[in-house]
């Protein structure tokens, strides 16, 4: 019984595939250009990106001159010498917080344009007329 109804199934969708029962051949689909890829150049972002690597860096070790820094100025006991390691420890201390900060601004920076950000030719735009409202995106 299953073969007959597979029969007359297979039977049916042949017929019904076409017009006047018989199949027709698909013909070639149309080739549509693509565009070139559009080539740019990833320079800054690149460099931006080294650079904020190097100013995270840089903060490590302006951070330990400061702690080293901060050590003597605890062990001196001359009120001129006090006054200088102190100093000394505030100045690097905010140069390693500038450093730090400066870094993953540029590192952040780096990663947006070379990584997120729209090609060429991608845009938004929104149109406003009294009998419409439309938001075109193309991408």
């Amino acid at each position: 019984m299953k073969r007959f109804v597979a029969a007359r199934l297979a039977a049916a969708l042949a017929f019904a595939a076409a017009p006047g029962g018989v199949a027709l051949a698909a013909g070639p689909f149309q080739e549509v250009p693509l565009p070139p890829p559009v080539r740019s150049s990833h320079t800054w972002s690149n460099l931006s990106l080294i650079a904020g690597a190097g100013l995270i860096g840089a903060s490590f070790a302006l951070s330990r001159h400061a702690d080293e820094s901060y050590d003597a100025y605890l062990l001196a006991t001359e009120p001129d010498r006090i006054g200088d390691l102190y100093d000394r420890t505030i100045t690097y201390d905010r140069l390693a917080s500038g450093s730090l900060l400066a870094g993953e601004a540029l590192l952040a920076a780096g990663v947006y344009f070379r990584f997120l950000t729209p090609r060429h030719g991608a845009s938004a735009s929104l149109g406003l007329s009294p009998r419409r409202c439309a938001l075109s995106l193309a991408f």
